[in-house]
Formats: structure tokens, C-alpha cells, sequence
């Protein structure tokens, strides 16, 4: 070897000994706690928060460059009200790939996580000053003739793992306040082709109403191109959840549940409050509304299918649920969609426009049995019966009352072999006869409350006109063996109250209790008004209508004398004298 060549390679390798011995000195002498006074005064300057650091920072420089950091705190911005603070992070990224401009990370730890994220009633959340700063600077002017050509970056990381980490959500405008607690993440390496596992699982609280549910899922995910798809096992509460979904617009899911109870995650909704007599009423008050905001849904765009064994929802129980969805600009569909419920079967489609706060819905139920689900649904025990019921609305607002204000479409209503609980038509009959010439008078103003009351029917049809939450029916027809059920009227549905006139007109058979009694009246058709709130509806007997068929009848010369005799009502006399021309 020349000397030249051998003095060269001397001379090489002892700077590469100093160069070595240089780091290693370097790294053992560098004290980066020293810099921590300059790193808060620098976070203050360009955020206007205030970020402290209690515990030390540690550094590694071999075989890759990493820190460990500990008791951090950051601030919102202008105040000392904490944003963000964790225990303990550690990272750490590969040196050789860093000069190729790939950022390899060997892990993420994070521990001891807070965060608090707030929403303004103006919309802007409080880390919108940190996300809009860089986009706010200027984007430097290229040189006239220089061609940029920008470097891919490209992230490696072999791990995230957080434990022991803790997310408050609070939303001014709305009221509303959620938490994330005792959150814990483990993913496996998240690069471009890669395919890892995921372990989720946190405590969900909400301040009102009260809530708090246990999540916790697993399974598998890749990434494609941006694209990140899972296939995933959840576990919610009671409910287990097979899920598979891609995270690029628009956004693709299959879920699978075997049971859902969403009113537990809802809030049910508050019983309406018994009715009052009129002088005890207050006019002052008014009934408590709920808003009705549809805007998150305007973010929303993504498509896929949604099945339920048995799902619970504002008390309604349905079975075998299937739904397609369909979410784009604003704009909802979950069409088409059928169950089984009560016995029968549900299909339609409902249709959701966020823009306008809109909502549209078709359903055709069949075969139902309608007196459990208006038990479950309306809290209201006045139908029985099975049958059909079709539904074609409509309805708009920003609460729940506007949207009943706005109501609007059309109903109908097919059931047999059922009962309207609260009156007894029979009764009532039986009533008029002794009214007509018993010897006793039939009340007035009674009430349709006592559900050991009731009018069975054979069969049963209406159909309804509905315009701004009122529904008008013309066509009543109810079947029975006595009697033949005819009526017109309103149901005012934000009001929930009804004014109501049913005409029972009796046919001639000797079956059933009273038959041969009410034989005498076949023919007489008897008005009954039903008005008030749902939950204290009376009902009247229009004896002065009735009577003046009766006069007009075959039975009218019969009852002519009795009627002055056994009507003990004065009025009622005089309008029963008028009537029969005396």
C-alpha cells in the first residue's frame, strides 16, 4: 500500500473515530431540559397559550432520534384554562430513513391524556386559532422560470399506543356536554399497504340526560392509498357489532347488531303532563319544547346497509331490521327499510333534508296489532284491533312542536275484530232508549277515560286529510252487530286533542245483550261528540238531534208523550217541544 492511500485512510478513519466520539460526547453532555424555558416562551409568542413543562425531557440520538417528555400542559389561548395536558409521551424516528425525507417511527406512547374541546355558539371550536394560523401566512412567490418539485413525505410508524387518556366535549349553542373517559388505543404499523390490528376501548358519559355506556372493539384494518378501511367485532353495552366500513368519500359501511336499545342512548323522551281542568289551567304556560337540529347530518356523505335483530326506538320494538342509507349534501334517505313489529310488518322509506330541517315519511304497515304499539309509542290505550295503516307525511321546523304545527299529509286506517276503549256505544243505546221512554235520563259530559269502557267492532276504516297538524276525517265507517259507526272531525295532533262526531245508527237484530231492546230503536241514529285533550276526553249525547229523528221516525207517535214526561232537563224540553211541534 502507498503511503499516500495509507495516510489517507488513517486520516479518514480517525475522523470518523472524532466524529463518532463527537456525537457520543455530544449526546451525553447535551442537557435539553436547558431549552425548556425557550420552547414556553416560543409557544407563547407564536400561540398566545401558555405551555408548561414539569417533568424532564429525555433524548436518544442512537440507532434512532427520539424524546420522552413528561407533565405537559397547554393552554387555551389568552387564558390559563387547560386545553390539552398528557403524563407521559414518547416517540421516537428511525435517523438514516429521516435524510431520505421518510419519517419511520418505531412507536407513539401517549399517557394520561386530557383534552378539552368546546364548540362556540359562533361555530368556531376552541383549537380553530391553531389549525387556521399556518393557512392565514402568505404562500411564498415562486421565482420566475424555477420549477418546484415537491418531495414526498413519507410516515412509517410502527406502532400508537394510549392509555389512560380522557376527551371532554362541550357544545355552547346546543347545551350539550359529552366525555370520553379511561380511553385506551393500541394499532399496529400505519403506512401506506400496511395491514394492522386495532384495540379500542373508552367509557362514554353524557351530562344530559344522564348517560354513561362502555365501548370496546377489535379487529383489523388496512390502508390503501389514503384509504383506510376496518373489518371490526364492537361490543356496546348489550349490543354486539360486526362492522365493515371504508374511510373515503363516499364513505361505505355493513354493520350487523344483534339487539339495540336506542332509547338508552337517546333519552326518553318526557310524558306529557296530565291534563288539568280549564279553571286550573294556567294561561301563562306553555308546553316545553324540544329543538330539532338535522345541520350534523350536512357532513355527512356516505352509503351502506344497516341490519338489527331487535332494535327499541322512542318505545317502538321492531325485529329483523333492514335499511339502506344513503347520506349526501345535506341530505338523508333510509329507503327502502322494513321490520317486523306487533305482530305485522313495516316497509318504507324516510327522507331527511338538514338544509331546511325536513322530513318525509312513507310507510305501509301490515297485519299490526295497533293496540300494544300505541301503548309503546303514544302512551295512549285508546284502539285496539289488527289491521293495516298507511302513512304519506311530511313535516318541517326547528322543534319538535313546529315540526307537529307543520304536519301535513295524508293517513288511512283498516282494522278488524277490535275495540275503542273509553265508550261504550252499546251503553249509550241503551241510554237513548231509556231517555226516549225508560225511566231514566242519560247523562252528559261524561268521560272517555274508564278503559273497563269499550266498543267492540268487526271491522273499522278511516282515512285522513292532514294540514298543519290537524287531521280531518269524513269517512268513518265501524261495523258491529248493534250498530253501524259513521263520523266526521278533527284530531289536532300538536295539541294533541280531538273534536269529534260519531253517529251510531242502530240495525234491527235480537243478538247480543239488549238486542231485543234496542230492536224498538233500529233505524234511530245516535250523535255522540267527543272533545278535550286526549287525556280527559268527554263525550256528549246530542239528545236534541236525536230526538228530532226520533219525531221523524216510526217510533216518533210512540214517544211523543213520554218524552215531555221523563226528559227532566228544562232546556232539553223546550228543544224537544220545538222539535215535535207542540
Amino acid at each position: 500500500m502507498n503511503k499516500p492511500l495509507k495516510y489517507g485512510l488513517l486520516g479518514l478513519g480517525t475522523l470518523v473515530v472524532l466524529a463518532v466520539a463527537g456525537a457520543a460526547v455530544f449526546a451525553l453532555t447535551f442537557d435539553p431540559n436547558r431549552y425548556k424555558a425557550d420552547i414556553e416562551r416560543l409557544a407563547k409568542e407564536q400561540t398566545g397559550r401558555t405551555l408548561s413543562i414539569k417533568g424532564d425531557i429525555k433524548m436518544a440520538f442512537w440507532p434512532s432520534l427520539g424524546a420522552g417528555v413528561a407533565g405537559v400542559t397547554f393552554s387555551e389561548k389568552s387564558s390559563d384554562q387547560q386545553f390539552v395536558s398528557f403524563d407521559s409521551a414518547h416517540a421516537s424516528v428511525k435517523l438514516m430513513p429521516l435524510l431520505r425525507g421518510q419519517y419511520i417511527v418505531d412507536s407513539v406512547k401517549l399517557s394520561g391524556l386530557k383534552a378539552r374541546i368546546v364548540k362556540g355558539k359562533d361555530g368556531r371550536y376552541n383549537f380553530s386559532d391553531l389549525v387556521e394560523g399556518d393557512a392565514k401566512k402568505p404562500a411564498p412567490e415562486a421565482k420566475k422560470g424555477a420549477e418546484t418539485k415537491a418531495t414526498p413525505v413519507v410516515f412509517d410508524i410502527g406502532s400508537v399506543s394510549i392509555e389512560r387518556a380522557s376527551i371532554a366535549y362541550s357544545d355552547l349553542a346546543a347545551g350539550q356536554e359529552y366525555m370520553l373517559e379511561d380511553v385506551k388505543l393500541k394499532t399496529g404499523r400505519i403506512a401506506q399497504n400496511a395491514e394492522g390490528k386495532l384495540e379500542f376501548a373508552t367509557v362514554a358519559k353524557r351530562k344530559a340526560p344522564p348517560l354513561e355506556a362502555r365501548l370496546s372493539l377489535d379487529g383489523t384494518y388496512r390502508l390503501r392509498e389514503g384509504t383506510l378501511s376496518a373489518d371490526v367485532n364492537a361490543k356496546l353495552e348489550e349490543s354486539t357489532i360486526k362492522a365493515k366500513f371504508t374511510l373515503a368519500e363516499p364513505y361505505e359501511f355493513e354493520a350487523s347488531i344483534d339487539k339495540l336499545n336506542l332509547d338508552r342512548y337517546l333519552g326518553a323522551a318526557e310524558k306529557p303532563a296530565a291534563a288539568q281542568p280549564a279553571a286550573e289551567q294556567s294561561p301563562a304556560k306553555t308546553e316545553a319544547d324540544t329543538p330539532v337540529d338535522l345541520s350534523p347530518l350536512k357532513g355527512i356523505n356516505a352509503k351502506g346497509r344497516l341490519q338489527v335483530g331487535a332494535l327499541e326506538v322512542r318505545g317502538l320494538k321492531l325485529a329483523e331490521v333492514n335499511a339502506q342509507i344513503n347520506a349526501a349534501n345535506g341530505r338523508v334517505a333510509v329507503a327502502p327499510h322494513s321490520a317486523r313489529l306487533y305482530e305485522g310488518t313495516i316497509a318504507g322509506e324516510v327522507a331527511v333534508d338538514a338544509n331546511r330541517n325536513h322530513i318525509a315519511l312513507k310507510e305501509q304497515l301490515k297485519n299490526i296489532s295497533v293496540g300494544p304499539l300505541l301503548r309503546d309509542f303514544a302512551e295512549q290505550d285508546r284502539l285496539e284491533g289488527r289491521g293495516d295503516v298507511t302513512l304519506d307525511v311530511t313535516a318541517a321546523g326547528a322543534s319538535v312542536n313546529a315540526m307537529k304545527r307543520s304536519l301535513g299529509g295524508t293517513a288511512k286506517v283498516h282494522l278488524r275484530d277490535g275495540a275503542i276503549k273509553g265508550i261504550n256505544i252499546g251503553e249509550i243505546l241503551r241510554k237513548a232508549r231509556t231517555a226516549l221512554g225508560g225511566s231514566q235520563s242519560a247523562a252528559q259530559g261524561q268521560s272517555a277515560g274508564d278503559k273497563t269502557q269499550k266498543t267492540d267492532f268487526s271491522e273499522l276504516s278511516a282515512s285522513f286529510a292532514i294540514k298543519n297538524g290537524v287531521a280531518h276525517n269524513e269517512d268513518l265507517d265501524a261495523k258491529a252487530p248493534l250498530f253501524r259507526l259513521s263520523g266526521a272531525g278533527d284530531i289536532n295532533i300538536p295539541a294533541s286533542s280531538l273534536n269529534y262526531l260519531a253517529k251510531a245508527s242502530l240495525v234491527a237484530t235480537s243478538q247480543g245483550q239488549g238486542g231485543r231492546e234496542l230492536d224498538r230503536l233500529a233505524g234511530l241514529t245516535v250523535p255522540v261528540r267527543f272533545t278535550g285533550p286526549f287525556d280527559d276526553l268527554k263525550y256528549d249525547v246530542d239528545y236534541r238531534s236525536m230526538a228530532g229523528e226520533a219525531a221523524k221516525s216510526e217510533i216518533g207517535g210512540k214517544i211523543k208523550e213520554r218524552l215531555e214526561e221523563r226528559l227532566k232537563d228544562e232546556k232539553l224540553r223546550d228543544t224537544v217541544k220545538g222539535l215535535l211541534g207542540r
